[in-house]
C-alpha cells in the first residue's frame, strides 16, 4: 500500500525494521464529529477538525512489537505517526501531544479494539494510561475509562486505487474466476487485471468498504459479484497482527476463501488466519502487441 516506509525503530534496546507491508497509511474520522484527526503543520498542534483526507490528516499506523506493554498480547498494539514524522502520545496527566519522534516512549502505544455490532468503529486505548483517545471541541483528550461516541474512530484507508488481495492463511492472491462472476483466492502470482481490486470507501454508508472488481462488479457476502453496491456488499475493516486485516459483513461474518475453489465469501464469525488478508501494491504491468 502506498505511503509506507521501511524504517528502523528501537524498542527496549532492540532494533528492528518495520516492514512496509505491516504499516497502514490511514485517516481517522471521529464518530461524534465526523471530522478527521489532524496534525497541523505549525506548532505540532493536533485536533479533530479536518473536513477531508489531505496531507495533514494522513497517519502512518505502525505495529508495536513490545509485548510487555499489553496484558493480552501484542496483536493490536500500534503507534500513530503524523505527516511530520511525530508520534501521537499521551502523558501521565492525559494530555495528548504529537511533537516527539521517539518511538520508545511508552506513551505512544495504543491498543486497537473494534466495537461490537455493525459500526466497525475503532477504540484506541493508551496502554500506559489505560484510557481511551477521544475528541472534544478543538482538543484531543485521553480521560475516558470507557469508549463513548467521542472516543470512537472510523478508518479511512489511504490505499492506492487498485491493490492485490493476499490471503494470510492460504498464501495465495485473489483473482476473478473464469466466468467473471466470483472471486477465487488461489493465484500464486498477482498478474493481470483480474487480480486488481479496489477497496472502495463508502462514506455515506458509515465508512464501510466495498470490494470493486475490474469488470465493474461488487463482491456480495454470499460470494457472488453483483452490478450494484447493496448492504450485502459492505464490510467493516478490522486491524489485526502485523498489519493484516479482516473484513466483516453486516451480520458479523468474515470474508475468507472457502472450499476447493477458494471462493471468497463470508462464513465464520471468528477470525483465524483464514480470515486475514494483506493489501499489496500492484506491480507495474504492460502488454505488447506486435
Amino acid at each position: 500500500m502506498n505511503g509506507f516506509n521501511n524504517h528502523e525503530i528501537n524498542e527496549g534496546g532492540h532494533k528492528h525494521s518495520v516492514a512496509p507491508c505491516s504499516c497502514w497509511t490511514i485517516g481517522l474520522v471521529n464518530v461524534d464529529s465526523k471530522r478527521y484527526l489532524t496534525a497541523e503543520t505549525f506548532g505540532f498542534k493536533i485536533n479533530a477538525n479536518g473536513a477531508s483526507l489531505k496531507k495533514k490528516q494522513l497517519w502512518t499506523l505502525e505495529p508495536s512489537t513490545n509485548n510487555s506493554l499489553l496484558s493480552d498480547g501484542p496483536t493490536t498494539a500500534i503507534r500513530l505517526r503524523s505527516h511530520l514524522d511525530k508520534y501521537l502520545a499521551v502523558d501521565t496527566f492525559g494530555n495528548v501531544t504529537c511533537d516527539g519522534d521517539d518511538p520508545t516512549d511508552p506513551g505512544t502505544v495504543f491498543q486497537v479494539s473494534v466495537t461490537d455490532g455493525n459500526s466497525g468503529s475503532w477504540a484506541l486505548k493508551n496502554v500506559v494510561r489505560g484510557y481511551y483517545l477521544g475528541a472534544s471541541s478543538d482538543n484531543l483528550k485521553c480521560t475516558a475509562k470507557a469508549a463513548g461516541s467521542s472516543e470512537l474512530w472510523l478508518v479511512h484507508l489511504a490505499a492506492r486505487p487498485q491493490v492485490n488481495l493476499r490471503s494470510v492463511g492460504r498464501k495465495r492472491f485473489a483473482h476473478l474466476s473464469e466466468n467473471l462472476d466470483e472471486i477465487h483466492v488461489d493465484a500464486n502470482i498477482p498478474w493481470g487485471e483480474d487480480t486488481l481490486f479496489t477497496l472502495e470507501l463508502r462514506p455515506d454508508d458509515d465508512f464501510k468498504y466495498a470490494i470493486h472488481t475490474c469488470n465493474n462488479k461488487y463482491l456480495s457476502r454470499d460470494g457472488k459479484l453483483v452490478d450494484t453496491c447493496t448492504s450485502n456488499c459492505l464490510f467493516s475493516l478490522e486491524y489485526h497482527s502485523a498489519g493484516s486485516l479482516a473484513l466483516r459483513d453486516k451480520v458479523g461474518g468474515y470474508l475468507s476463501p472457502i472450499g476447493s475453489k477458494a471462493l471468497l465469501k463470508t462464513r465464520s464469525q471468528t477470525v483465524t488466519k483464514d480470515e486475514l488478508f494483506t493489501l499489496e501494491d500492484s506491480l507495474p504491468q504492460a502488454s505488447f502487441i506486435a
